[in-house]
């Protein structure tokens, strides 16, 4: 079960990209957080809360460990893990307003509308299409929109974009390096930090579940229904506090009539292998290589079972993809406590990008937006932790060549 929940920080908010910070190079921090920053953070929150195994739990996973016995069949490559809350699943975070009203992301063929293209184009496989503007007049999008705008745009609507107000700012400080080796301010160094700071009022919000099937047999326990589940969470490079509470808050729905074409819209960036193009996206026809129909798990199904219906289940028989407006890959990094070193820099796709799927009839495109929108993830990697959630809306069945 998805709850929705809101963050309120207590003061600014420390969110760095991937880049290193000193000199003239600013650590750029005023951004909202995110999909695993906020996965890690409520993690670190049921771990601080209950950092010993509770009996609500069931028994140990001890089967995926890395031992002499299973090491080949494992896909943990965290020796020390302890499989706890594996079941944490987050959407968001996304900003409100004072009065409640969520931000998206602008979508980046905002007033622009799908045309086909003739053959001869420099575009990569598989596209066959591309966005024209609407209007020629040139305006300067913001990069987010209310949910009201952004509920516009699924049904086919571009209103004016103008008197927007973002409910964050960026806050800059000048502040003194610390000599890692003692501990203290190394007076001949400084840097430029840039926080986040929300307006008054506003506030982050997000869905989010963690329901555990405990091994050994039980109920299932919804951790964040527990009368104990944890209020504040640290979150942040700076371990900034924020309190955890319920709210109101959906994500958008498209209620346009279906078409033969449909539009996915990333609201959180996503990590496919291929760069810009999904990994279920073939290269060369563009077909859509996933299964459709019903694909969730069960009552009572096993994991096993689960698994061989879906190698069974047939793939969408004629969505491809014709089109694809993709925005500047964001890069970001982290750091690996194991380690003690940093993760390797990734480059994922933006949120707002979008893709557009051809199929050869409306009911098989209402299937595949099913299939895509929503809660269910669609990243090739970090799936578990948010990337790759995105919206689906009908466009204009229209073949015309530029």
């Amino acid at each position: 079960m998805m709850h929705a929940f809101s963050l309120d920080p207590r003061d600014i908010l420390f969110f760095r990209d991937a880049r290193p910070m000193g000199g003239s190079d600013a650590g750029l921090g005023a951004r909202l957080p995110r999909p695993d920053q906020l996965h890690t953070a409520l993690l670190s929150a049921f771990f601080a809360r209950w950092p010993e195994r509770q009996d609500w739990e069931g028994d140990e996973h001890t089967f995926r460990r890395r031992t002499p016995d299973n090491r080949d069949r494992t896909h943990d490559r965290n020796d020390d893990s302890s499989l706890r809350f594996g079941a944490l699943r987050v959407v968001g975070p996304f900003v409100a307003d004072s009065c409640g009203v969520p931000f998206f992301p602008t979508p980046l063929d905002w007033n622009m509308r799908v045309v086909s293209l003739p053959n001869g184009t420099d575009l990569p496989n598989p596209l066959v299409a591309g966005f024209l503007p609407v209007s020629r007049e040139k305006r300067i999008v913001p990069p987010l929109i209310p949910a009201g705008l952004f509920a516009d745009y699924l049904s086919g609507r571009f209103p004016d974009l103008g008197g927007i107000s973002i409910p964050f700012g960026a806050e800059r400080t000048i502040q003194t390096a610390i000599d890692p080796e003692s501990g203290t301010s190394d007076d001949g160094r400084l840097f430029q930090a840039e926080y986040l700071r929300l307006a008054p009022g506003a506030r982050l919000v997000f869905l989010a579940s963690c329901v555990l099937h405990p091994k050994g047999g039980g109920p299932d326990v919804d951790v964040f229904a527990r009368p104990d589940a944890p209020d504040v969470v640290q979150i942040g490079g700076q371990g900034g506090l924020a309190r955890l509470s319920s709210t109101a808050f959906s994500i958008p729905e498209s209620t346009a009539v279906p078409s033969r074409r449909i539009r996915w819209t990333l609201l959180t960036l996503a990590l496919f292998n291929a760069g810009w193009r999904p990994g279920w996206v073939d290269e060369a026809s563009g077909r859509v290589r996933l299964k459709c129909g019903d694909t969730g798990r069960r009552p009572g199904e096993s994991r096993a079972a689960w698994r061989a219906r879906i190698a069974e289940a047939p793939e969408f028989p004629t969505a491809r993809l014709v089109a694809a407006r993709i925005g500047k890959p964001e890069a970001f990094s982290g750091w690996d406590v194991l380690q003690n070193a940093p993760k390797p820099t990734v480059l994922a796709v933006p949120a707002g990008s979008c893709y557009v799927f051809d199929c050869d009839s409306p009911d098989e495109a209402a299937a595949l937006a099913s299939t895509l929108s929503g809660m269910h993830p669609h990243s090739d990697l970090f799936g578990e932790k948010g990337f790759g959630i995105g919206v689906c809306s009908f466009v204009s069945d229209s073949r015309s060549t530029t």
